[in-house]
């Protein structure tokens, strides 16, 4: 008959404990960007400045989210840059269009007027 494998063949060992020190950091740094943006949306009157400022931030959080999460700050700087600037040259292409398109509803009223 055939020798059947044993359950004293498989190597036995410990679990090794899960690393989730990373994942903590993670968690408080976005947190304290959030808090920072609660701060700031409490304490500064609206207006463009403000505005920046929560944009500004709201890219950070995507960046480090992008970077931990779906592990881009372990790849190479040519596949990080190849997403950074579409994802740069897309912002100003939108904040472009954005100040045209006020401009031009802007000088069609004037005309109507």
């Amino acid at each position: 008959m055939a020798q059947h494998a044993t359950h004293d063949t498989v190597p036995t060992g410990e679990i090794p404990k899960p690393n989730t020190a990373w994942i903590w950091k993670t968690f408080w740094i976005i947190s304290a960007i959030t808090a920072l943006e609660f701060v700031i949306a409490y304490l500064m009157s609206a207006g463009t400045f403000r505005n920046s400022i929560f944009i500004i931030l709201t890219i950070f959080k995507a960046f480090f989210i992008v970077a931990e999460f779906m592990h881009l700050k372990h790849e190479t700087k040519g596949l990080i840059w190849s997403i950074l600037i579409p994802m740069a040259l897309l912002i100003w292409l939108l904040v472009a269009l954005i100040t045209e398109g006020s401009y031009i509803g802007e000088a069609v009223q004037n005309l109507i007027n």
